[in-house]
C-alpha cells in the first residue's frame, strides 16, 4: 500500500507559463485504512501518527468514536502544523507533539541496531539502517 506521485500542471494566470509539479496521491487514504484496520483487528493499543495532514481527521474521529480505548498520539513533522488535527486532539483531551521541539527525545528513542532478550539476538537489517542517523 504505497502512495504515488502524479505530475500536476500549474499555469501562471498572468504570463501563462506552465510548470509541472509532483502531487502526492493515496498516501492519506493508505494511512487511514491501516490505522482503522489495526483497531478493527485489535493489533494495537496506541495509534502513532506522524503527519500534519488534516485529511486524517475523519479516520481519527472514527477511531475515537468506535474505539475509545485506543490511545492516539500525533506528531507534527518539522515545519508542518494542522489546526484541524490540533483541535481534534484538544477536543479529546490530548495535544500534538511538535517534533522540532522534541528532537532530543526522538533521538533518545532510537533503538540500537542489535537487541537481545537474554537468549535471542535481534538485529536491524543493514538495508533498514539510515546512513545519516547518529546512534
Amino acid at each position: 500500500m504505497r502512495g504515488k506521485y502524479l505530475d500536476k500542471q500549474i499555469q501562471c494566470s498572468n504570463c501563462h507559463y506552465a510548470i509541472s509539479r509532483p502531487e502526492e496521491k493515496k498516501t492519506d487514504v493508505n494511512i487511514s485504512v491501516r490505522m482503522i484496520a489495526d483497531c478493527v483487528l485489535d493489533a494495537t493499543d496506541t495509534i502513532v501518527l506522524v503527519s500534519a495532514d488534516s485529511d486524517l481527521v475523519p479516520p481519527l474521529e472514527f477511531i475515537q468514536k468506535q474505539y475509545p480505548e485506543k490511545r492516539i498520539k500525533v506528531y507534527f513533522p518539522p515545519s508542518n502544523f494542522s489546526c484541524d488535527l490540533k483541535d481534534n486532539l484538544t477536543h479529546h483531551s490530548s495535544k500534538p507533539v511538535l517534533m522540532c521541539k522534541n528532537e532530543r527525545r526522538f533521538r533518545d528513542a532510537i533503538m540500537p541496531d542489535v537487541v537481545t532478550d537474554g537468549t535471542k539476538r535481534y538485529e536491524v537489517p543493514e538495508k533498514w539502517r539510515p546512513a545519516n542517523i547518529v546512534r
